[in-house]
């Protein structure tokens, strides 16, 4: 549950020889210093996992180091805010992932306007799954229901309260019937798996990508796929909406982007885009993709920018924004 950033460089032999532009100002000579590249998220969670495969090659085609900086809290908001906060030169981004940040802006609304964020560009898709300690032994979602029903089980968990996995909880609890007491929020989904793995909670919401070490070691059972899809990591696990369950994409599964301050100017987004494109279509990611399961797409900024829009649009149409704000308080 801490919220303190954790910092980590991806770092490269040198810089490109031909950048003049030594004010970093997001001019034509863009980039020309190292661009602090936020995740308010945990260390371990999905977004993190990603950023650390490929910030390394992003950095190399911008010709820049690339820091990365783990700024969790508030749901995703603290690290968000820092970045909608930094002058709009190019020179701090930060990737999150609609609908999940959005929903924790609409629960706790903030000084800024995540429609106003400029879109660099999307990377990746990701469904969210269940795990629970294994021994309790859960053999399905059915089962998994069956447990808080008979009140074998009680604690259900996630990222932190107010944010989407806490709204996708209480969705589940009216939609699916799963009746959990008390919802206990960390600030990632690698946190909540590790919480897990302990058996500080019995089950909990993650992302694919955060739960697959865990599961691949046994220390952790997955117990479903959320998303109507499935999931590329898991792709053996038939998704809740095949066993009769009702369908909750617009919650359940995350378009990955990355993104800068309001007014960030073209030429910025242009490198981005490039720079997206290309490592996003290499082999070395097409390899780790096939590997890991882990899906990877490559999509503009106009693209990343209309999946902020279309969560604001569509989510305060089926969620309760102020029974979940009073649930967070």
């Amino acid at each position: 549950m801490k919220c303190a950033g954790a910092a980590s460089a991806v770092s490269l032999a040198g810089l490109a020889g031909c950048l003049t532009d030594d004010e970093g100002d997001g001019g034509d000579d863009y980039p020309s210093d190292d661009i602090q590249f936020i995740i308010p998220f945990s260390e371990g969670g999905g977004t993190d996992v990603y950023a650390r495969e490929m910030g390394p090659m992003l950095g190399e085609e911008l010709g820049v180091n690339l820091p990365i900086e783990n700024i969790s809290g508030a749901a995703s908001l603290r690290g968000t805010g820092e970045m909608m906060h930094s002058e709009p030169d190019g020179y701090t981004v930060a990737a999150y992932n609609p609908p999940s940040t959005p929903v924790s802006e609409m629960v706790n609304e903030q000084d800024f306007d995540l429609t106003e964020a400029t879109g660099l560009g999307l990377f990746a898709t990701t469904p969210f799954v269940i795990v629970a300690h294994p021994d309790y032994e859960i053999e399905d979602y059915d089962d998994l229901i069956d447990r808080y029903d008979d009140g074998e089980l009680e604690i259900f968990s996630g990222k932190e309260r107010g944010g989407i996995d806490h709204v996708m909880a209480k969705v589940m609890r009216e939609e699916h019937g799963i009746n959990w007491e008390e919802y206990v929020g960390y600030d990632g989904s690698g946190p909540a798996v590790e919480a897990t793995m302990s058996d500080e909670v019995p089950a909990a919401i993650s992302t694919d990508t955060a739960a697959e070490a865990a599961v691949a070691d046994d220390s952790v059972d997955l117990v479903c796929v959320l998303a109507s899809g499935g999931s590329g990591v898991f792709p053996d696990e038939e998704p809740v909406t095949e066993q009769g369950y009702e369908e909750m994409d617009y919650l359940v599964e995350l378009s990955r982007g990355i993104y800068a301050p309001p007014e960030t100017p073209d030429e910025v987004v242009e490198a981005w885009e490039d720079a997206l494109e290309t490592v996003m279509t290499s082999e070395e990611m097409e390899e780790w993709s096939e590997e890991t399961g882990n899906e990877i797409i490559y999509d503009d900024g106009a693209a990343a920018e209309a999946v902020v829009e279309e969560a604001y649009e569509q989510i305060p149409d089926v969620v309760d924004l102020d029974d979940v704000r009073d649930a967070a308080d």
